[in-house]
């Protein structure tokens, strides 16, 4: 077992290799079975032991070596393989295998280098979080989170020569280091309050009540998934990352990177379940992103950034369910999320290639009758962002909120759920708005291609499987209008737990409620984009949208703030730092050195009359000096 679960990190290890060496030299064709291939051959060794921890439940703590011994400091090279791990493998390889096979098509325009280049990113980014879900410890989980990072901006900033894509990759870069330095600094107070940096070693030793250290602990772990799962206030980034390639947008900032924070607090339940006022803030981060994106969601125009936004939105769901304690509904919609979300990139993405890489969704229109499996396939993920039954999202979302709204304890989780509710009638609204404006109605006059084709076979499968996966996923976890499905969290029970529900038959009504409202405001969009029947709701509150088309000025706000703080500091060291002393320094030097040569050249005339006077003169000097010395 030890080895296989060693290989599943070792095969994308190996592939990035192969690819990164070989990029000038691999045919095609091997790029495009190499790339691919190393994820699927990860995805087969993990389904085989989710085959084994079916039968074997128990956790196993797979040490391989000592990496660093120093005193009490000590850090093993380990895996630790329970059923969190495997679950967060079979999305990353499952998931990513079917992104990284669409990628063959999408990127095919690409010249050979460029082409082994991207697939030698893809793969790293594969081996970065499979390294981050594995890890045993909390060091290795830092070098996983950092190698994210760094994947990240490599894919975000892919075609360099677009100053957009490369400033997008740089912020992206930075927001994230910010969460790294969080994390680093939670692990540090981690070692000096239990001498040790494994999982097992410090879940163990954990107290079984509430501490400043551990609130401590918990605040700056958070930092980190906040910055990586782009939740308030350090979100900014993944909008602008939608530069890159769909299906970089695909694969990093809808079905794994972004999920990554949701995974840290799952993986760090047992602290966060005594943490109880840092666990309340991931609960109330998360409603409020998941409204605040949603809002946001509402306006854009870009095809990529609405999606972009739904994705913060969605991950917020995932915070709230987390800071509620229901850990296995968090994951079931990290699961479900990431059916629909590739589903949706890669879906739109065959649009964007269409239509020669217009994002603009105004400039689409009419679109189901020429792109009809795209179509169908976008609007099964559409109506699984909604939450609409049957599909996936209708069953994990609804456990988030049924497990916000039955929570006993105090009314904190019942305002988190009115916050989930109204997102959801929102999400229902954005989601339709952008699938009726891209697919129904007249083709717009303003289209670059008159008649878009379909997507080829390598594009199209992957999202077709896709569109099954969120169509009937949710039949796995079904909790909903008092059905009995728990095979997720059966499954992930031994790790995380089981959830309480004690809300009673009130249940039934909100839930209705919320798929009622969810279906209606999708269908609004029917009304005032296709139909035109109604009024456009920006017009008559032209104030709001010019405010959530600035994204609440926060990009704004966060220049003034730090950038042209630091441009003026800049300029004032400049001015008087550099300038004065940094260079005034040497060039006064040299200025001296200049002006006492000249004054010494005049003695260097070539007469020897003045030689004579010179030295004369130096001999009167010494006299009277010693003299002087005497006296």
């Amino acid at each position: 077992m030890a080895q296989i679960a060693l290989a599943v990190l070792l095969f994308p290890a190996a592939g990035a290799a192969v690819l990164g060496l070989g990029a000038l030299r691999l045919p095609r064709r091997a790029v495009q079975v190499i790339g691919p291939g190393v994820v699927w051959a990860s995805f087969l060794l993990v389904a085989y032991l989710f085959w084994h921890s079916l039968s074997h439940p128990q956790p196993l703590n797979l040490t391989y070596w000592t990496w660093v011994h120093s005193g009490s400091f000590q850090v093993p090279a380990n895996i630790y393989l329970d059923r969190l791990a495997i679950f967060m493998g079979l999305v990353i390889t499952g998931v990513g295998g079917l992104i990284i096979t669409y990628a063959l098509g999408y990127m095919e325009h690409e010249s050979d280098a460029s082409y082994a280049r991207f697939f030698c990113y893809m793969d790293v980014f594969i081996l970065s979080m499979l390294t981050l879900v594995l890890s045993g410890n909390f060091v290795f989980l830092i070098v996983g989170w950092a190698g994210v990072g760094l994947s990240s901006y490599l894919l975000i900033g892919f075609w360099y020569w677009r100053w957009t894509a490369v400033i997008a990759a740089r912020k992206a870069f930075v927001m994230n280091v910010v969460g790294d330095i969080g994390m680093i600094l939670g692990t540090f107070i981690i070692f000096v309050s239990f001498h040790q940096v494994t999982y097992t070693g410090v879940f163990a030793a954990l107290p079984g009540h509430d501490t400043p250290a551990l609130e401590a602990i918990a605040f700056l772990m958070l930092v980190g998934g906040v910055a990586k799962s782009a939740q308030l206030p350090l979100h900014t980034w993944l909008p602008d990352a939608m530069e890159g390639p769909t299906p970089v947008s695909a694969l990093i900032h809808a079905a794994t990177m972004v999920t990554a924070g949701v995974y840290l607090v799952g993986r760090l339940h047992p602290i966060y379940d005594v943490a109880h006022y840092a666990q309340d803030t991931v609960a109330a981060v998360g409603a409020v992103t998941a409204l605040f994106a949603a809002t946001i969601a509402i306006v854009q125009t870009d095809i990529k950034k609405v999606l972009a936004y739904s994705t913060m939105s969605q991950i917020g769901y995932m915070f709230l369910g987390v800071g509620v304690a229901a850990y296995a509904a968090a994951f079931f919609h990290l699961m479900s999320h990431a059916f629909f979300k590739a589903l949706l990139f890669m879906s739109g993405g065959n649009v964007i290639h269409g239509m020669k890489d217009e994002q603009d969704m105004r400039r689409y229109g009419g679109l189901l009758r020429q792109m009809p499996a795209t179509a169908i396939c976008f609007l099964v993920g559409s109506l699984a962002l909604a939450g609409i039954i049957p599909f996936v999202g209708f069953w994990s979302k609804d456990m988030i909120l049924g497990a916000a709204f039955s929570k006993p304890a105090g009314q904190f989780p019942v305002s988190m759920w009115a916050i989930g509710f109204v997102t959801a009638i929102l999400t229902g609204f954005y989601t339709g708005r952008m699938w009726w404006i891209s697919f129904a109605g007249k083709p717009s006059p303003d289209r670059p291609v008159e008649r878009p084709h379909e997507a080829q076979a390598v594009m199209l499968v992957p999202v077709v499987i896709l569109a099954v996966l969120a169509t009937v996923g949710g039949f796995i976890q079904m909790t909903a209008l008092h059905v009995n499905v728990t095979l997720i969290e059966n499954f992930l029970a031994p790790t995380v737990g089981r959830i309480s529900w004690s809300g009673g038959a009130l249940e039934l009504e909100v839930t209705v409620a919320t798929l009622i409202l969810a279906l209606a405001a999708f269908g609004l969009g029917y009304l005032i984009y296709v139909r035109r029947s109604l009024p456009v709701w920006s017009r008559a509150l032209p104030f709001l949208q010019r405010l959530l088309e600035h994204k609440y000025y926060f990009d704004e706000l966060y220049d003034a703030i730090f950038v042209q703080t630091m441009n003026l500091s800049a300029r004032g060291g400049d001015t008087l730092l550099e300038e004065p002393v940094v260079e005034g320094t040497p060039e006064g030097v040299g200025s001296a050195a200049s002006s006492s040569a000249g004054i010494l050249a005049l003695a260097q005339s070539g007469y020897f009359r003045t030689y004579a006077l010179i030295f004369l003169g130096g001999a009167l000097v010494a006299l009277i000096v010693l003299v002087a010395v005497r006296a």
